[in-house]
């Protein structure tokens, strides 16, 4: 008996030319799962849009260019059924982005949401208006009904869905994001000046809260001069990464750089400060969760799948996302040394529930269910 194939679709692991890597948390966690995948003795092929090229994803994991249309009403029809016509013949399909259902769907089947990507006020105007929104709708109910399974990564997804219809509810299965606990871990009590670092370790978007990140640590290295920022992500492009390196060239107490995904330990363990101030689009946050496992107290906005991993006052502080907001809370645990400390070692407690082995075993599950055989 040959190998399990499994064939997932996305739609930019890299861009359209295949040249740059799009790596933020969707992207990771996509790494993790082809992983999974290939430790349970599976064949992992990837599929996006993109201009006819193939390129390697990981050593014997390969991702194909599919040249598609536009899309229409926030969906990717043609890609859908590029999809549909090359991927037939597998154990299970994955649809990476749960839009990515519509219009057909392969009979055994998986749908992930990574969480609400609609819940910001262009969203409307973006979408084309009323009717196209109305044709959103359909077609999200469509692609939510289709597969096996739909895998949300965040409670906040489910609730949604299933107050617009309400029959929908069994079809998700909760499984939050991960972090391995093993690696990301805080180091013993060891700081040999007193400078508050803190760490802003995100895509720089408007949507993870850059622009009112950059204007707190403005007034907040104003008036504590031994206070440090680092913001730590990449950007839509090169250029706008050169203005952010311009930008904090400005003062002694800014710093920004980029690092990979398993580069960012050794950032979070000399951090003191976590800020994930998200104001939409977010799930059960990759960096909330790894900045936790490290040991930090983290301010994150009150959305998405954010309130799912942080209890306020408990292992971290959840605010409206504004730069007023960001500032008050950031005072009150620079000058709170105790609940600082005390709130970090919530958050690593807290991380435990949420480890890598844990996930795994969950998704294990679920294709389980899917394909009727044991993975």
């Amino acid at each position: 008996m040959g190998k399990k194939v499994v064939s997932i679709l996305t739609t930019s692991h890299f861009d359209a030319e295949g040249k740059r890597c799009v790596y933020g948390g969707a992207e990771r966690y996509g790494i993790e799962l082809t992983k999974m995948f290939l430790e349970s003795g599976w064949e992992v092929n990837w599929w996006q849009a993109g201009l006819g090229w193939s390129k390697q994803l990981l050593p014997g994991v390969t991702i194909q260019g599919i040249p598609v249309k536009d899309s229409f009403a926030q969906t990717c029809s043609s890609l859908n059924q590029a999809f549909y016509e090359q991927a037939d013949r597998v154990d299970l399909a994955i649809y990476f982005v749960t839009f990515l259902c519509y219009p057909l769907t392969l009979p055994k089947s998986i749908a992930i949401s990574h969480g609400i990507f609609w819940d910001y006020p262009s969203w409307e105007s973006r979408i084309g208006g009323h009717l196209q929104g109305d044709e959103w709708y359909h077609r999200m109910e469509k692609a939510l009904s289709s597969p096996g399974k739909v895998v949300s990564v965040d409670t906040a997804t489910i609730n949604w869905a299933t107050w617009h219809w309400p029959a929908m509810l069994p079809r998700f299965e909760y499984i939050p994001n991960f972090v391995d606990t093993s690696y990301f871990h805080p180091l013993p009590e060891n700081k040999k000046d007193d400078k508050i670092r803190i760490v802003f370790p995100r895509r720089l978007t408007t949507v993870r809260g850059i622009g009112e990140a950059m204007e707190a640590a403005k007034i907040i290295t104003e008036k504590y001069t031994g206070v440090e920022f680092h913001f730590v992500g990449r950007g839509h492009d090169y250029q706008h990464e050169r203005q952010m390196m311009r930008w904090a060239a400005q003062s002694n107490n800014f710093f920004y750089y980029w690092r990979s995904p398993m580069g960012m330990k050794e950032i979070y363990q000399h951090m003191d400060i976590c800020l994930i101030p998200s104001k939409s689009t977010e799930g059960t946050s990759l960096s909330c969760l790894e900045a936790m496992a490290c040991g930090l107290p983290v301010i994150a906005g009150n959305i998405g799948g954010l309130p799912d991993l942080i209890i306020h006052n408990h292992n971290g502080l959840l605010i409206k996302p504004s730069a007023e907001n960001l500032v008050e809370s950031i005072k009150q645990l620079i000058e709170n040394k105790e609940e600082r400390q005390q709130l970090g070692e919530h958050a690593r407690n807290t991380a435990l529930m949420f480890d890598i082995s844990i996930w795994k075993e969950r998704w294990k599950s679920v294709i389980q269910s899917v394909i009727g055989e044991e993975v």
